[in-house]
């Protein structure tokens, strides 16, 4: 389950990295923040869910009682808030985005996202 919610994490990272370094996100605080919410949330399920498993596990191979009562995610529900996070991130509303998805409906939308995200050598050539 863990390397489940690790792999759905992949894209998320990837986004989050080309966002920063197209200077989109280094103002958002609330994508900053929701997005360390969803990583949290991620790890606190993946470790619930590998706690639980490994639980099972041992009481199955040993014929115990095992006591869960003293994890931390004990009474949790871990997939709940993590529906609930991923569901804030995925509602999230960030301007340049309707930027984007208007310039992807022109017929030069290349031209359009140039002036949405200008390349820093086209600078240097205006300037010269």
């Amino acid at each position: 389950m863990r390397a489940t919610t690790e792999i759905e994490l992949e894209p998320l990272k990837s986004n989050m990295l080309w966002l920063k370094e197209c200077g989109i996100a280094s103002s958002f605080e609330e994508l900053d923040k929701t997005v360390a919410r969803l990583l949290v949330a991620a790890r606190n399920d993946g470790y619930a869910q590998g706690y639980a498993k490994c639980s099972h596990q041992v009481v199955n191979a040993l014929k115990v009682d095992w006591d869960t009562s003293k994890s931390a995610t004990h009474g949790v529900n871990t997939d709940a808030a993590l529906a609930a996070v991923k569901t804030k991130f995925n509602n999230l509303q960030l301007p340049v985005m309707d930027l984007i998805n208007v310039a992807l409906q022109s017929e030069d939308h290349v031209a359009q996202l140039k002036e949405i995200f200008p390349d820093g050598e086209d600078e240097d050539e205006d300037l010269a």
